[in-house]
């Protein structure tokens, strides 16, 4: 069976992954019949064998409830990052597999010594955990193909290996759905997997500047406030706004693809000085806003904003030309001005202004600028 091999990049991959962790009432269902059906079967055979894996298997299923319920709130973080996104999908799959070994063996030995009218609440128990893992995990093939595997061929060798007609016709079944299943997980993972790049994709246009690729302000609002949230206003938050110094006559002289070449490679350097968690935004024209999340006191604060200066003062190769230009920053901090992103940006774009009114450099916001002398550089207003 040929199945198409795509590259899933690392966002569709950490959605991928959060859908794992949506599928606790799925996991819940399944614990329970499980356990239901080990009675069941106790009840009429005795196995000492039977006890255990019934035993084990309603064992590993609590601990996939407990998985589910322990990671799905970090599964949710809109931070997530690729590598622990893979250490959650590693914690479920362990756990996911390993009741899959259980059930297996319980559905293979319960098949073997037990009734015809028992084995059929066995084949019925199969089926149902196939619907399951293709209703809940086929977004992850490896462990939804995986587990049904494990799950289903021990059963389907038993019937295979007896002389009874019914018992041979129930394997060739379960053969032929496990791969019909299979085939459908695959098929599943790559229609989702597309759809959730595609929405992606639309999603990234809509909250990013289409020039630098920097956010917008509507994506910069969003993150900020889910940062500010998160942090519960423990750390410092600092807020730079900046333009740059000299860009219109760079536009007057060499023209706007020269323009907007500069701006793509102002981004690149703004990019290239923050911290993994700190994020920028392009807000107008040559005017950037910056959000610094790591800052444990204002010295650090004054450090990106001349490392920002720094970098972006550092000549510009563009097409030919070899194009200098520069900036000045004005920032606040949210241990002192709350945490509203509004406020935050229109103090730190005051003292942009008087900062630039001065002649350039760098201003922290203290309370003292005049927003009445000052045009408003930058606003998030839409």
């Amino acid at each position: 069976m040929a199945v198409q091999q795509t590259t899933i990049s690392n966002d569709t991959t950490i959605e991928l992954v959060r859908s794992l962790f949506t599928t606790l009432l799925n996991t819940v269902v399944m614990a329970v019949s499980f356990t239901c059906v080990g009675i069941l079967v106790l009840s009429g055979t005795h196995s000492i064998v039977l006890s255990i894996l019934t035993f084990l298997g309603s064992g590993c299923a609590l601990v996939r409830i407990g998985v589910v319920l322990r990671y799905r709130k970090r599964a949710g973080d809109p931070f997530l990052d690729i590598q622990a996104a893979q250490r959650l999908e590693t914690y479920f799959a362990a756990a996911y597999c390993t009741f899959a070994v259980t059930f297996g063996l319980f559905c293979a030995v319960a098949f073997a010594v037990t009734p015809a009218d028992t084995r059929t609440v066995i084949i019925g128990l199969l089926f149902g955990y196939g619907a399951g893992v293709a209703a809940g995990v086929s977004l992850r093939p490896w462990i939804g193909v995986s587990s049904i595997l494990i799950a289903t061929i021990p059963t389907i060798l038993v019937a295979w290996s007896t002389t009874d007609l019914t018992r041979m016709a129930a394997g060739w079944l379960l053969a032929v759905f496990l791969a019909g299943g299979v085939r459908s997980i695959f098929a599943r993972h790559q229609t989702t997997a597309a759809d959730i790049a595609m929405r992606r994709s639309f999603s990234r246009l809509a909250r990013h500047d289409h020039l630098t690729g920097l956010l917008n302000r509507l994506s910069l609002r969003e993150r900020f406030d889910a940062f500010a949230q998160a942090a519960g206003g423990v750390d410092i938050i600092a807020v730079h706004c900046l333009d740059l110094d000299r860009f219109k006559p760079v536009n007057d002289r060499y023209g706007h693809p020269v323009g907007d070449a500069l701006l793509k490679a102002v981004a690149v350097r703004i990019e290239a000085v923050l911290q993994e968690s700190d994020f920028a935004a392009r807000t107008g024209g040559d005017e950037f806003v910056i959000v610094q999340t790591q800052a444990r006191h204002a010295d650090e604060v004054d450090a990106l904003a001349e490392l920002l200066i720094c970098a972006i003062a550092a000549p510009f190769p563009i097409s030919e030309f070899n194009i200098c230009i520069g900036t000045s920053i004005g920032y606040v901090l949210s241990s002192e001005y709350g945490t509203d992103i509004d406020n935050l940006v229109a103090r730190a774009d005051e003292a942009l202004c008087a900062v630039k009114r001065a002649g350039g450099g760098i201003r922290r916001y203290d309370g003292t600028s005049d927003g009445s002398k000052c045009d408003p550089l930058i606003s998030l207003a839409a």
